[in-house]
């Protein structure tokens, strides 16, 4: 697991993989799929304005919730331009602690990390972390909805994934970012290099 990042003229940035090294047991590649599904689920949300942080965790616990497990970290946090890679006020957390005392609404523009993971004490631990800028959706007569739009190119590692575990959703989801990865990404790579790429974000299917 790479927990990385930077500060550049052109903003800061966040980002956590994991990639298999080894073997793998049955139960490494179910919590991996798990987390790469929290991480999506959450990117694909889509909700009315007013929305707040506290709002949305559980579109990205849920997968996790309902087989009894959980992560103790905040899902995502605020993440400055030229700023702090912590930057408040906005983030997505079902709880606060002492120093936490903000939730805003979010808005158009804001940054937010989405990393959820899972770790058993003493075997291993596993998140993937990508950053998403919040814009304006579609409006109804409901109003007006926002959703996500994923800032991170890194390619997920499709040989950990436990397809059978995905929902078709979920399977469409990672596709589709893939693809974007892989339209943003390959212009300024060596033929080489993009044949790699081409293969890292190929879409999967049950």
């Amino acid at each position: 697991m790479v927990d990385s990042g930077g500060q550049y003229y052109e903003g800061t940035t966040d980002i956590t993989r994991t990639v298999a090294l080894g073997e793998l047991t049955e139960e490494e590649r179910k919590y991996f799929t798990l987390v790469v599904i929290c991480m999506l689920r959450l990117a694909g949300a889509k909700f009315p304005y007013g929305c707040r942080g506290t709002t949305l965790d559980y579109a990205a616990r849920e997968p996790l919730w309902s087989r009894g497990l959980n992560y103790d970290h905040g899902t995502g946090h605020g993440v400055g331009f030229l700023l702090n890679v912590h930057e408040g006020p906005n983030g997505i957390r079902y709880r606060f602690s002492g120093d936490q005392i903000e939730d805003p609404v979010l808005e158009e523009g804001m940054i937010c990390s989405d990393e959820p993971g899972l770790y058993l004490e003493g075997q291993y631990g596993m998140r993937t972390e990508n950053m998403i800028v919040c814009r304006k959706g579609e409006k109804t007569p409901f109003g007006q909805f926002m959703e996500f739009e994923p800032l991170t190119m890194a390619p997920i590692d499709l040989d950990v994934l436990d397809i059978s575990l995905m929902e078709q959703r979920d399977i469409d989801s990672l596709n589709a970012y893939h693809q974007l990865v892989y339209n943003k990404i390959a212009p300024h790579l060596t033929e080489e290099e993009a044949i790699w790429l081409k293969e890292a974000t190929k879409p999967i299917e049950k």
